[in-house]
């Protein structure tokens, strides 16, 4: 019953609803010029600026402008085609749609068409500059109505179908997948539940996150419960600039360390290979947060939540390989009711989330926690962790720093850069489950999984739990694009004039050097002074390169420091 409801799933990919269309209108008489090579960087960020302008009218939908009619102003249209019989003194920007003039229709300004075609009836008149571009743009719809980047879509994240409506002020999505992932605690984790947005009148909104969770995994321990839950209500208040308020339910089991996988490269891993490398814990508690946007590339939030933490066991959820081998046990944790009060900071400069070649991404958070005299701490040995309090007066702080930088060198050559910090911050020693380690595919993949995480020599715990206080990483890559030409090309059996292909026409070629260190803070034997960083002579280096087609890359690296062989990384996901 397991294997068949996984594999109905998967095959429920190809039902998740489609952000954008290209609207074919095969009587159109050929355009001036039609880009078939992909939309420019540049174009994409002007169809942004045009749509979501004030001053710019906005259609969403089929336009009809009869004979009689005329328009005055800039018009955008999106995911709809226009037909015009009348006068628009104006430009027209028509976003994945097509458009048609009429006899004796005439548009005084500039016309742009992306993502379909133009037929132009006799008499017709266009006063500026006429520009068609075939290929659809990669851009949806937001709540607010203004239009945003839609990423590219990758390997299915095992898998999400999803149905939107619009009914008025209201638009309500229903969701029924996987929460991306697949894990040795929860197996396939089916999340379902509708998300509604509400225009409340004038620049206020409101937002509703309804999910249940069913761990399709069983439990003999009892440890985990086989329901869980997230709801979620927010308001949020303005456009470009806001603020807003929300409100949070849950009982999720939460990853430890989000490195060095991403949850859909976790999925994937666990799915086919039977290789886990997250760790996880049970949360169950209530949150409130404030946030805050000054301009739409910056935001602020302090929340505070309560919750109870606690441990999960590995389970024997089905794999397609190694499916008789054992899965690698999960790390106990120190278990308890713990409140927590954070504070995140995130500038996002980017050209792009998904393949940015130029800005800023910097994320800054802090949190200070407390836990209450239930916390029942695990026996890790003195040289790791000094006890922890069991009255009732047990504090910590933790800090993480994720910075990212990236340049355009050329029109044809990229360079970025990142460093990453966390750990502890003051107060008394880290839980389990606040610790960090080094060494893997993301952040050293010249490295094995957790080759520096901080246990204790003679200590062979089959977990291999993140152990250390402290870590620091700094990240530099090269990227040049190939054209590769791995596929087969074919003509379109709709647009003859046009060809398509299938498999890997270009991809990047990434040079890149690693460096880190993870670490026991405080005073004694093997630790580092809270003020200080270890000396960089200590800390670990690997050098590689890779080919990443966007999907998919492959990434061979080599210890610097080390004798270590050479590793190979298969990620789906950008490095950084």
């Amino acid at each position: 019953m397991k294997t068949q409801l996984l594999a109905l799933l998967v095959l429920a990919a190809p039902l998740r609803a489609q952000d954008s269309v290209i609207v074919i209108d095969p009587d159109a008489a050929a355009a001036d010029t039609t880009d078939r090579q992909g939309l420019p960087e540049e174009l994409i960020r002007r169809l942004l600026a045009v749509y979501n302008d004030s001053t710019t009218t906005r259609f969403w939908g089929d336009v009809d402008i009869t004979r009689e009619s005329r328009l005055t102003g800039n018009v955008a249209v999106y995911r709809g085609s226009v037909r015009l019989g009348g006068k628009l003194e104006g430009s027209l920007t028509l976003i994945n749609g097509s458009l048609l003039l009429l006899p004796g229709a005439e548009i005084t300004g500039d016309v742009l068409v992306v993502g379909g075609n133009v037929a132009l009836g006799e008499g017709t008149r266009i006063g500026g500059r006429k520009e068609v571009y075939w290929d659809a743009a990669p851009v949806v719809r937001s709540p607010t109505g203004e239009l945003v980047r839609r990423e590219r879509r990758r390997l299915p994240e095992l898998t999400t179908a999803r149905r939107s409506f619009q009914a008025g002020p209201l638009h309500a999505t229903l969701v029924i997948g996987s929460d991306g992932t697949y894990n040795r605690v929860e197996g396939l984790p089916i999340v379902f539940g509708p998300t509604l947005d509400m225009k409340l009148g004038g620049k206020l909104s409101a937002r509703v996150d309804a999910r249940g969770i069913l761990r399709t995994a069983g439990d003999n321990d009892l440890l985990r419960e086989d329901f869980g839950y997230s709801g979620r209500l927010e308001l949020r208040y303005g456009g470009s600039r806001g603020a807003g308020i929300g409100g949070r339910v849950y009982s999720i089991v939460n990853g430890i360390e989000h490195r060095p996988f991403t949850r859909s490269e976790v999925g994937w891993s666990a799915f086919l290979f039977q290789r886990d490398e997250w760790d996880y814990f049970q949360r169950k508690g209530v949150g409130t947060y404030v946030f805050a946007y000054p301009f739409r590339a910056f935001r602020l939030e302090l929340g505070v939540r309560r919750d109870k933490e606690s441990s999960v066991r590995a389970n024997d959820p089905w794999s397609l390989f190694r499916n008789s081998d054992r899965w690698r046990p999960n790390p106990l944790i120190d278990d308890g009711h713990y409140v927590t009060a954070d504070f995140s900071a995130e500038l996002d400069t980017r050209n792009s989330d998904e393949a940015p070649a130029t800005g800023w991404w910097i994320r800054a958070s802090f949190e200070r926690n407390w836990g209450d005299d239930d916390v029942a701490p695990i026996n890790l040995p003195t040289s790791v962790r000094s006890p922890i309090p069991t009255d009732g007066h047990y504090e910590f702080n933790r800090v993480e720093i994720d910075l990212r930088r990236y340049n355009q060198l050329a029109s044809n050559l990229k360079l970025a850069g990142r460093i990453l910090a966390a750990g502890y911050a003051g107060g008394d020693p880290l839980p389990v489950q606040r610790r960090v380690s080094l060494g893997g595919p993301d952040l050293l993949p010249g490295q094995a999984f957790r080759s520096f995480a901080c246990a204790p020599q003679g200590v062979n715990d089959a977990a291999l739990p993140a152990l250390c206080d402290r870590m620091i990483a700094a990240q530099l890559e090269l990227r040049s694009r190939l054209d590769l030409g791995l596929g087969y090309r074919y003509r379109d059996r709709f647009r003859h004039d046009v060809d398509r292909f299938i498999g890997i026409d270009q991809a990047d070629l990434v040079v890149f050097v690693d460096a880190g260190k993870s670490w026991l803070s405080g005073d004694g034997p093997g630790r580092v002074p809270n003020d200080r960083i270890p000396s960089f002579k200590e800390w670990k280096a690997d050098i590689g390169v890779g080919l990443d087609a966007g999907g998919i890359g492959v990434y061979l690296a080599r210890a610097l420091t080390d004798g270590q062989p050479v590793r190979i990384s298969l990620r789906l996901s950008r490095r950084f």
